[in-house]
């Protein structure tokens, strides 16, 4: 009996290496002779730079980056074996894990951290940067990350802007340094499972701001902002971004990032599918357990658990479901899924599941064996 285990990070409880290692736990204990493989993944939001270590063989790097707000933080990066290719995760550097809610305001936020860690591996020869876009607390377009890497923004008086969302919209000019040039034969991959354009009514500020603390007027700030920053990134580098898809991502970064450097956008799911031939240890599994911390109506659009399925589906492989809650508008049974389970369920509140997330899904996944085994 081969069980495959390959769950997302249960945002704000676990990363996806702790579920697996819950979801382990819970099957030895249901079938102690099973051979279990764990492949952690990310859809390019929190815990991505950990996945691709693991599902790579590389090696995390740790460094010392300015946060969201400009303190300084550890935060860690991962490198392919070969040592070319680097993982960059935005959520490591300017995401919202541990901000109060009430501490959040996107307009003075920056992505500058993220230049740092793109800044840290190519100083260590990494010619290849995958960027992981999801879980950000910005909407600074990406003015951040590019300062960090020698670019400076400017008023039309002259004076140099600091990158934050609020000075969006007063950027008139932008100037490159030496150091930039030096950064402009790095190759990106965008990790990004979103299509939202850098701007509009369903662009970066509209969609993504209000969860970052951005009040109504504040969202429409922002937006007039980016419109302002799409034009003068294309005066400065040539690139039109404003009708792009995918450009409004962690808060318009994948936008300034391509004005900037060019490169492919690709979801951060099948970036690291692909890494690890995901499809092939699918279809060598007798079953496979995937999960997530919240599974909605939008799992069904392509979050990580339904694009698991549907290669399950394709490898003729039963695929199992194990979330934090799944919500009623969500049929696990109808989207394909042979079996589910949620933490928060039996009355258990959120607060409960969210403490004891890993005793919670070791009993899941004992559960989940023993029911599906029981009808093999």
């Amino acid at each position: 009996m081969r069980i495959l285990l390959c769950p997302d990070s249960f945002k704000g409880c676990l990363p996806a290496k702790q579920v697996c290692a819950a979801l382990t736990a819970g099957v030895r204990e249901a079938k102690p002779d099973a051979e279990v493989l764990q492949i952690p993944l990310s859809d390019g939001g929190e815990g991505f730079a950990v996945s691709a270590a693991a599902v790579t063989r590389g090696v995390l790097h740790t460094c010392t980056v300015q946060d969201a707000y400009f303190h300084q933080k550890q935060a860690h990066f991962a490198v392919s074996p070969d040592g070319t290719t680097a993982y960059i995760e935005t959520a490591q550097a300017a995401g919202l894990q541990g901000i109060d809610k009430n501490d959040l305001h996107t307009k003075n936020a920056s992505t500058y951290g993220v230049g740092e860690l793109i800044a840290a591996a190519a100083g260590m020869g990494c010619t290849q940067i995958v960027v992981g876009l999801g879980g950000s607390a910005t909407t600074d377009g990406g003015m951040g990350a590019l300062k960090a890497l020698g670019v400076s923004f400017f008023n039309i008086d002259g004076n140099r802007l600091a990158p934050t969302g609020a000075n969006m919209a007063c950027v008139h000019t932008i100037q490159t340094s030496p150091a930039f040039e030096a950064y402009r034969s790095l190759q990106f991959t965008y990790a990004c499972d979103v299509q939202n354009p850098f701007y509009g009514e369903t662009g970066a500020a509209f969609v993504f701001a209000p969860q970052k603390g951005a009040t109504p007027d504040e969202v429409r700030t922002l937006d007039v902002g980016l419109r302002q920053l799409a034009d003068a990134y294309h005066a400065a580098f040539g690139r039109d971004i404003r009708k792009k898809p995918a450009m409004g991502a962690a808060g318009g970064l994948c936008g300034g990032l391509y004005a900037a450097f060019g490169g492919e956008v690709q979801s951060g799911f099948s970036i690291l599918a692909e890494s690890c031939d995901l499809a092939a240890e699918i279809a060598a599994a007798d079953l496979v357990i995937t999960g997530e911390g919240r599974t909605d109506e939008q799992t069904a659009y392509g979050k990580l658990p339904a694009r698991v399925c549907a290669l399950a589906k394709e490898q003729g492989t039963p695929c199992a479901l194990i979330s934090g809650a799944i919500t009623a508008d969500f049929s696990p049974a109808r989207f394909g899924f042979c079996d589910a389970a949620a933490l928060q369920t039996g009355g258990r509140t959120a607060a409960d599941a969210i403490q004891n997330a890993a005793i919670y899904l070791c009993e899941a996944a004992k559960q989940i064996c023993e029911r599906v085994l029981r009808k093999a």
